[in-house]
């Protein structure tokens, strides 16, 4: 052999030799890493949460309506008649029995002293015929006739004195003179409008309530009524319908509030609030809310076995201090921080909020 070819050989050795120290230096290292990244657990994420305990809390129907009179009747004239006086200012608190509008009494009034002359003259026969069937000296038949010419006289006053009456158009009972519906100088006929007469005491909070609320709902229930500036006042249901709105398919309710002498006026916006019953509820914060894979409004909170739970809620009342949700379990760990990244079922470390790790 000569001296190439073993240089050659020697070569192919050292270089045999290479190779596998390198081959088995990777095997060592691979196997390390291996071992390390079995051993390696994955770190626990943590979940910065909020404790929330349930309590009683009421139940309420709410519904929005409007301010309402408590009667409301336009004043009408009961015969023909031009208007000489409108004695009453617009807007005017008024007494039952006072004067809206005056009517020219024309000949109304010679006719009633026409009818009561006739009543005086027939009292006189009437009178003179008693006597003279006392003594013998008439039949008893013209008493009689006399007692009904009498009768008749005294109907006959009646009659023009209600109809003189009707020229004095007063107010029906104690309210405010809303609307003057004619001034001096219009002719009226009978059934034409002198004006609106209001009763504001009570005012009245008129509301629709749907059919799930209504059958829960009877007269004398307290109510609070809050109006669009936000004060409060307290009231009763004093009507609530039977029947349903054919087209909304609500029912009418009707409240009277206790407003004291606050000038409340009708027409205006409010809030019916009507208590019903008390819950177990807690009270949250609407942005602790979030959705469940299926769309499900709810919240998630931390299980027994430090696992991400989602609890289903229905929001019963909502205030300036928060919502108050049904659902939960009376005490539990809500999170409070990146609650819409948290699968359910993922394990977490519990971190109270203000112990979080910055």
């Amino acid at each position: 052999m000569n001296k190439s070819v073993k240089i050659a050989i020697a070569i192919f050795v050292v270089l045999l030799v290479w190779f596998a120290g390198r081959s088995l230096l990777r095997g060592s290292i691979s196997t390390q890493k291996e071992s390390v990244a079995m051993t390696t657990e994955k770190p626990v994420p943590e979940a910065v949460t909020i404790q929330v305990s349930s309590s009683l809390h009421p139940v309420k129907v709410e519904a929005k309506g409007r301010t309402a009179p408590d009667k409301t009747v336009t004043v009408k004239a009961g015969t023909t008649g031009t208007v000489i006086s409108t004695p009453v200012a617009e807007g005017t608190f008024v007494k039952k029995g006072t004067l809206l509008c005056g009517l020219d009494v024309e000949s109304r009034a010679a006719r009633l002293k026409e009818a009561e002359a006739n009543r005086d003259a027939a009292r006189v026969d009437y009178e003179a015929a008693a006597q003279l069937a006392e003594k013998g000296l008439a039949p008893k038949n013209r008493v009689t006739a006399t007692q009904a010419s009498l009768d008749a006289a005294e109907a006959a006053v009646n009659a023009a004195r209600v109809e003189l009456s009707k020229t004095q158009i007063r107010a029906p009972f104690d309210g405010i003179f809303e609307t003057r519906l004619a001034e001096a100088g219009d002719f009226l006929s009978p059934g034409q409008a002198c004006g609106e007469l209001v009763d504001m005491s009570p005012v009245i909070v008129a509301v629709q309530v749907s059919e799930e609320h209504a059958g829960k709902l009877t007269t004398g229930m307290d109510a609070l009524v809050r109006l669009a500036g936000g004060n409060e006042y307290p009231a009763k249901l004093r009507y609530v319908s039977r029947t349903a709105n054919d087209s909304t398919r609500t029912f009418r309710v009707e409240a009277a509030m206790d407003a004291g002498e606050a000038p409340v006026p009708a027409g205006v916006t409010a809030e019916l609030l009507i208590p019903i019953g008390e819950v177990e509820a807690t009270r949250i914060s609407p942005g602790l809310l979030t959705l469940s894979d299926s769309g499900e409004m709810g919240l998630r909170y931390i299980q027994a076995d430090n696992t991400v739970g989602f609890a289903p809620v229905t929001i019963i009342d909502e205030s300036p201090q928060g919502a108050w949700v049904t659902g939960l379990p009376e005490t539990a760990q809500l999170i409070s921080l990146g609650q819409d990244y948290l699968a359910e079922g993922v394990k977490v470390k519990p971190v109270p909020k203000g112990g979080a790790q910055p």
